[in-house]
């Protein structure tokens, strides 16, 4: 009996240490048809995965202890793993919070748990940092994109969702494009299919500067990404640049690898619900706490929020900026004083162009931290060590450190003002029924107009929503009204929206505000609501704009 001959097709793969393999099966001796292994490129794009404020897991610098784990809410387990952390939390004061959460003593912890879905071994996801970031809001769509850039086109035919007609060759304006870009053709699509993706996490002490923070994070890259790729692949590691993908503050992370230190290693960014031009959420939860169940863990109040945000240089670089609502008199001056929610306010700032003047250094019961909260700025007393009190021959006052803190910000937001790499793919959330604080209103009272409303003074402040202020004789009470702008919660539209307005090489507004079959919608065309900013890249448009900008990007690569 005899066989006749045929080709044996094997996929390669990958071992526990990111290690190529291939399996095979025996045939016959009479089969004499030719095993064909299919082989993973060598050449190599790694995307950085760089997450937002509070998606980096921490940990003490000494001891190694965590203090920062951010809960996931997204089975039993995690739910009850949750249930213990904001337990604990529910008891921590703000000296506590303070001590805990300081940007000297704590750094990156790589300890967080792993879940890529089966898109690559948990040890070789560890090797790329996967668990220093929030599990539920960042893995799922790292091991999407980890699985679905590396299935593009197998034995020179394009595999499902790439092919033309499929789901990633759509139109970009029908997920919300305002630029008008074209759907990827099928040379762009075989161009990027010639790489290997692999995607690693960028995380970084959020607490810090987001300027020193595109530091470490360059270390990361040269230090970790490429020496992996050297020992790998050898000389030709060198020719690599990678992509970054990210989520919110990771965004100004990038911007200043980018416009601060000037990096050449990356090949483009995708910035997704980044605050642009800042949000008055920053001030907001300063001077009230925190919303929802993240309340517990963040802040309830005013003083539990200041001892960590205050002195928090990367927080505090989330504050509005002076471009701030840029095409939008009521959105520029976003701080509104006094009179009715939704009506004319009293006053309006910053009226002269200079939040940190007016609103962020101002100790006015309306400043971001006004002259009665001073005491909240250094609860746990951590504002000088004993040394450098001895060497200035007394104690700093914490106000004075905070005004410097703001002078930085100021700095800051100048270096990357109006600025964003090149290329740079953008999306954002603008929806009617997923409300931010586009302005923040003090609504209540009517206010005395002019000069007066500085010199008002608080008869109380309960730290939550309401201030009652003196005029004369007289009482004001006051209260933070609700959200009121379309964005993600979080962002409103007018910042996430504002790279749109420059030269940015896509912007997808996705929401009810947006434009196109998919903007509102999902994968299927079934109507639905925005997204929520913390879980974006869970959702459909949010990740198709990442796959498309991410394959889009990969064109600039020459080293296949």
């Amino acid at each position: 009996m005899t066989t006749t001959p045929s080709s044996h097709v094997s996929q390669s793969g990958r071992d526990d240490q990111g290690r190529p393999q291939a399996h095979t099966r025996l045939t016959p001796t009479t089969d004499t048809g030719e095993c064909l292994v299919l082989c993973e490129p060598d050449a190599i794009i790694p995307v950085i995965f760089l997450p937002g404020i509070m998606g980096t897991n921490l940990r003490a610098s000494e001891g190694g202890g965590s203090v920062w784990r951010p809960p996931n809410m997204d089975s039993v387990l995690s739910i009850l793993s949750a249930v213990g952390t904001l337990v604990g939390f529910f008891f921590r004061g703000p000296a506590t919070r303070q001590t805990m959460l300081d940007p000297d003593s704590t750094e990156v912890d790589d300890r967080g748990p792993i879940d890529t879905e089966g898109a690559l071994s948990k040890e070789e996801a560890k090797t790329r940092g996967w668990g220093s970031l929030m599990r539920s809001a960042y893995h799922p769509v790292m091991s999407a994109m980890q699985k679905e850039l590396n299935a593009l086109m197998e034995s020179a035919a394009f595999l499902e969702s790439w092919g033309d007609g499929q789901l990633y060759r759509r139109s970009p304006t029908d997920y919300g494009d305002t630029v008008g870009n074209a759907g990827l053709t099928s040379d762009e699509v075989k161009h990027a299919a010639a790489y290997r993706f692999e995607v690693w996490a960028g995380g970084y002490n959020w607490l810090r500067s987001n300027e020193e923070s595109a530091d470490d994070i360059i270390k990361y890259i040269d230090d970790v990404v490429i020496d992996h790729y050297r020992n790998e692949i050898g000389a030709d590691a060198e020719k690599i640049k990678v992509i970054l993908v990210t989520h919110s503050m990771g965004g100004f992370v990038a911007r200043a690898m980018d416009r601060i230190h000037a990096y050449e290693r990356v090949l483009g960014v995708v910035h997704g619900v980044m605050p642009a031009t800042g949000a008055p959420a920053t001030y907001k939860r300063m001077r009230s706490g925190f919303e929802g169940v993240a309340k517990v863990v963040l802040g309830r109040n005013a003083a539990e929020v200041t001892a960590i945000m205050g002195n928090s240089p990367g927080a505090l670089e989330l504050c509005p900026m002076p471009e701030y609502g840029v095409g939008s008199q009521d959105q520029r001056d976003w701080l509104k004083l006094g009179g009715p929610a939704g009506g004319r306010p009293s006053a309006a700032l910053p009226a002269l162009g200079d939040p940190y003047g007016e609103i962020y250094q101002n100790r006015a019961w309306y400043g971001l931290v006004p002259a009665h909260n001073a005491g909240m700025l250094d609860p746990a007393a951590l504002t000088v060590s004993a040394g450098a009190m001895e060497s200035i021959g007394g104690e700093l006052d914490p106000l004075a450190l905070f005004d410097d803190r703001i002078d930085e910000v100021k700095a800051f937001h100048g270096a990357i003002s109006g600025a964003y790499p090149d290329p740079a793919y953008v999306h954002y959330g603008d929806d009617s029924k997923m409300h931010a604080w586009g302005r923040l209103h003090w609504a209540g009272s009517n206010l005395p107009t002019g000069a007066e409303v500085a010199s008002l003074g608080v008869v109380s402040d309960n730290g939550k929503d309401s201030v009652r202020l003196s005029h004369g004789s007289a009482q004001l009470e006051l209260k933070i009204a609700a959200q009121d702008a379309p964005g993600d919660e979080t962002v409103p539209a007018v910042s996430g929206g504002a790279p749109g307005m420059g030269s940015v090489a896509a912007n997808f507004r996705q929401g009810d505000q947006g434009q196109g079959q998919y903007a509102a919608a999902d994968h299927n065309g079934t109507p639905r609501k925005g997204y929520d900013h913390q879980a974006s890249y869970n959702d459909d448009r949010a990740r198709w704009a990442t796959m498309y900008s991410v394959v889009k990007i990969a064109q600039e690569a020459d080293w296949a």
